[in-house]
C-alpha cells in the first residue's frame, strides 16, 4: 500500500512539471481570504497573462460546479481564444485553446484543458437573482485535487496539496465522485438519514420535491411557502417551494432551523445522482455551510466538521 509520504511526494513531483516551476519552487499550500456574500463563498485567483503581468479576479469556490469557467471579458483581457461554441441551459460555451496560468495566493492551479471554458455573452457567472458578482468559477474537479479548507465564519480559505494539512474537527465519510470531484455528505432529519451534495456554490439548500412534499405531509405544521421565499430567492432557476425545518443533526454536529426548496423530481435522484459516489435527494448548501468551518480531504474521502469555525 502507498504510505501518505510517497503520495504527497508524487503530488509534488506533479506539480513541480508544471511550466515555470521547479521543485525549489513548489508551494505545497495557501491561505488566502474567503469572500462570504449572499451565502455564497468567493475567492480572489491570480492569473498570470504571457506578456509576465498579473490580473486578479474574482471567482465562485463551487464544489458542485462542473467546469472551469471564465467570463467572455475576463476570458479576452487574459488573452485567451477559444474554438466550437455550445450551449447548454440557456449559456453558451467554448473550451480554451490554451490554458491561463492561474493561482490562490502562490499555489499554482492544475486545470484540466479540456473542462476549462469560456462563457460567452457574459460577464457574471451567476444567475440574475444573486445580488452579487463572480468572473468565473473554481469547481469540483480542480479542488478535488487538493485538501480544501473553508472556514466560513473565519473568512479564510486554505488550498493544500494532499496530505500537507493536519485536520480538525469531527471526521465523517464524504465519498467524492471519481470524474466530476463532487462531494457527498448524509444529513439525518427526524432520524432518516438523506444523501447529499455538499454544495459551495448554491446559496440555499435543495432537495428533490418528493422529499420536500413528504416532510409536510408527516409534518404539516412546519413552515412553508410557495415559491422561493427570503434569501432562497437568490438560487435563481426554478425553485417549487420553500419550507423550514426545525433542525438536522450532520454527523456529530446539530445544525440549527433551516430551509430548503424543493427541485422538480428527478433533478438529484436521477440527472445528479449520475455524477456522484452514491445516490443524492439534495445538496447542502450555503444558508447551512456558512455556520461553520469544513476540512475536506478529498484524497482520504474524508470531511472535518467544526461549528463557528472554533
Amino acid at each position: 500500500m502507498r504510505s501518505r509520504s510517497f503520495a504527497s511526494a508524487a503530488a509534488l513531483i506533479a506539480l513541480a512539471a508544471l511550466p515555470g516551476l521547479g521543485l525549489s519552487q513548489v508551494v505545497s499550500q495557501a491561505t488566502v481570504p474567503l469572500i462570504v456574500e449572499g451565502n455564497r463563498p468567493f475567492v480572489m485567483l491570480t492569473f498570470r497573462k504571457p506578456d509576465g503581468s498579473t490580473n486578479t479576479a474574482r471567482f465562485l469556490l463551487d464544489t458542485g460546479g462542473g467546469g472551469f469557467l471564465i467570463t467572455e471579458p475576463l476570458a479576452r483581457e487574459l488573452g485567451l481564444t477559444w474554438g466550437d461554441v455550445e450551449s447548454e441551459e440557456g449559456m453558451q460555451f467554448a473550451v480554451v485553446k490554451t490554458l491561463p496560468t492561474v493561482s490562490v495566493g502562490d499555489l499554482q492551479l492544475r486545470l484540466n484543458p479540456e473542462r476549462t471554458l469560456a462563457v460567452l455573452g457574459r460577464d457574471n457567472i451567476l444567475p440574475a437573482a444573486a445580488t452579487v458578482k463572480a468572473e468565473g468559477v473554481l469547481p469540483g474537479h480542480v479542488l478535488s485535487q487538493y485538501e480544501v479548507v473553508f472556514d466560513y465564519p473565519g473568512h479564510s480559505l486554505t488550498i493544500a496539496l494532499p496530505n500537507t494539512l493536519t485536520h480538525s474537527g469531527t471526521g465523517m465519510p464524504m465519498p467524492v465522485g471519481p470524474r466530476s470531484g463532487f462531494p457527498r455528505t448524509e444529513i439525518t432529519v427526524n432520524g432518516n438519514s438523506y444523501g447529499m451534495l455538499l454544495d459551495t456554490g448554491a446559496s440555499f439548500t435543495m432537495v428533490s420535491e418528493t422529499l420536500l412534499k413528504a416532510l409536510g405531509e408527516q409534518h404539516p405544521d412546519w413552515e412553508r411557502h410557495t415559491g422561493a421565499f427570503g434569501e432562497a430567492a437568490t438560487l435563481g432557476g426554478q425553485t417549487l417551494e420553500t419550507m423550514f425545518l426545525p433542525g438536522a443533526t450532520w454527523g456529530a454536529q446539530t445544525v440549527p432551523r433551516f430551509g430548503i426548496v424543493s427541485q422538480k423530481a428527478g433533478t438529484f435522484e436521477r440527472y445528479m445522482s449520475q455524477m456522484m459516489a452514491a445516490p443524492i435527494v439534495g445538496s447542502l448548501a450555503g444558508n447551512v455551510l456558512k455556520g461553520f468551518r469544513l476540512d475536506l480531504d478529498y484524497a482520504h474521502q474524508m470531511l472535518y466538521v467544526t461549528p463557528g469555525g472554533g
